[in-house]
């Protein structure tokens, strides 16, 4: 049986939707922030869970992600609901701790209104940012009229400003992004919205775009969840949308192999927990749970629940981070406002995995 203990590291912050974890000064810190405007923002010690406030900023903030090599770590400010984002910027936060307190240097790497979701990507010739564009703008929240994009840059530790070119234009409702080392140790980028699921790769200095299903998709995972030695692709079909499709790869195209339910699905990772493979998924409706699933395959291409884990229900999980030993999991509960950690344990073995508890 799969243990579940709940920690609740901060709350009464409204809104709560950002987290990521960095490094600061060789030192683990959780990151977390509200995307209301002027929106609370936080550090807590890994080990201590002591808080620090980061520096007041506008709010807003849609994403965190640490620079490798750096006490530092990128963000998306001024994204407020909904989709009041055409202000949006990406910032850059360089820490330091000195005498117990932590020192905050901000700066402005970019303007790129609607900017809804940031990564890096380690390339043969160096560290790139990538941006994806939600829509080009909007006269009100319901208006989906114009297309986002995807843009890339190259990232410098000393510059203060990015230049971005376009990779991919006309994509409606873009939201979907997941980085993913390729078979040359260097990183692919997946990304979707309305027209589909998309894989990037820079090859030469020029970046090579494929689309891999015409499936409006919000947002992406890979992971081989079955152990048969090939990644399955997870989406979550639609824009915030009430299904989770899992594919298998088949004489290559994917083929649907399972679905899985959510509502408002708003969290979509796959990767190892307490050593297997797992699909976790939450949902900003209804029940508004985080669940976790083990898969197994079945005849014809297919894949079963093995194991479904509500890990939490109530909380409209907007974001979610895996940390590095493989069974904690940092959740940013939107509804309830709270930072939690969720730490994953058997009672008794392994093999309890296989018997499907709910």
């Amino acid at each position: 049986m799969l243990d579940v203990k709940k920690t609740v590291l901060a709350s009464g912050i409204p809104f709560l939707y950002a987290a990521a974890q960095v490094t600061i000064d060789g030192k683990r810190y959780y990151a977390a922030s509200s995307e209301n405007p002027g929106g609370k923002a936080i550090l807590i010690d890994a080990e201590t869970e002591e808080r620090f406030p980061l520096p007041d900023g506008p709010g807003g903030v849609m994403t965190f992600i640490p620079v490798p090599g750096e006490s530092a770590m990128l963000s998306i400010e001024e994204f407020y609901p909904v989709f009041s984002s055409a202000s949006a910027k990406i910032i850059k936060t360089e820490l330091h701790r000195q005498d117990g307190v932590i020192n905050a240097k901000r700066s402005v790497l970019a303007e790129v209104p609607y900017v809804h979701r940031i990564s890096l990507l380690q390339e043969a010739d160096g560290l790139y940012l990538a941006a994806g564009i939600l829509c080009r703008r909007k006269t009100c929240s319901d208006d989906w009229s114009t297309p986002g994009s995807l843009r890339i840059g190259k990232y410098e530790p000393d510059a203060r400003h990015i230049e971005f070119e376009t990779v991919q234009d006309g994509i409606f409702k873009h939201h979907a992004m997941q980085v993913k080392p390729g078979a040359d140790g260097f990183d692919e980028l997946y990304f979707g919205g309305t027209e589909g699921c998309f894989r990037t790769v820079r090859q030469n200095g020029q970046w090579i775009t494929e689309r891999l299903l015409d499936i409006n998709t919000s947002d992406i995972a890979l992971w081989d969840l079955d152990g048969d030695g090939q990644e399955e692709l997870a989406i979550i079909e639609g824009f915030h949308g009430n299904n989770v499709a899992v594919f298998k790869k088949e004489t290559g195209r994917y083929v649907r192999a399972l679905d899985l339910p959510a509502s408002f699905g708003h969290v979509l990772w796959t990767g190892s927990i307490l050593g297997g493979p797992v699909l976790i998924a939450g949902s900003r409706a209804e029940r508004k749970e985080l669940t976790l699933y083990r898969l197994r395959a079945v005849g014809d291409k297919k894949l079963s629940v093995e194991q479904r884990v509500e890990l939490d229900q109530g909380q409209a999980p907007a974001q979610i981070v895996v940390l590095g030993d493989g069974r904690t999991l940092l959740t940013t509960n939107h509804d309830a406002g709270e930072l939690a950690k969720y730490t994953l344990s058997y009672k008794n073995s392994p093999a309890d995995a296989t018997k499907g508890e709910r």
